[in-house]
């Protein structure tokens, strides 16, 4: 089975990934997103960069990347005495994973007000996104199931 991304918190209020993560998480995730893909950054290349936005101590950003990593939203490489950290999944693969992740709780527990609340947005193309994740999920389980 797939690596998937740890989470457990849903914040319906917070802008995109801060929904599920916090806002230093996000903000270094999005900070290793812009890097080129396939090129790692240690946590010194990511707290020079937050130093400068907010005065943030090393150990943080050394334990908020760990935090990322135990999350499976990072990997990481021992290169010399540093840890190089690479993101598990682009940007559109992590939201599309939490958005699935997110839709199969509801379909599991609530499927009819799910379906009805899909069906009720005022925002066609929101519902034909959401009808087509819930689809993706219907055929990831009958892969699952017939592995």
């Amino acid at each position: 089975m797939a690596l998937e991304p740890d989470i457990i918190v849903f914040r319906p209020d917070r802008p995109v990934i801060r929904k599920v993560l916090g806002d230093l998480e996000a903000e270094i995730l999005e900070l290793i997103w812009a890097r080129p893909p396939g090129h790692g950054t240690t946590v010194r290349e990511v707290f020079e960069v937050l130093y400068d936005r907010r005065r943030i101590a090393y150990t943080t950003v050394m334990n908020t990347m760990a935090r990322l990593a135990r999350k499976n939203l990072l990997r990481t490489e021992k290169v010399d005495q540093a840890y190089v950290y690479y993101p598990t999944f682009t940007q559109e693969e992590f939201v599309s994973r939490f958005v699935s992740r997110i839709l199969e709780n509801l379909m599991v527990g609530f499927a009819g007000a799910t379906l009805r609340g899909i069906e009720a947005m005022s925002d066609p193309q929101a519902a034909a996104r959401a009808r087509r994740v819930l689809d993706e999920i219907a055929r990831r389980r009958t892969a699952e199931e017939n592995a």
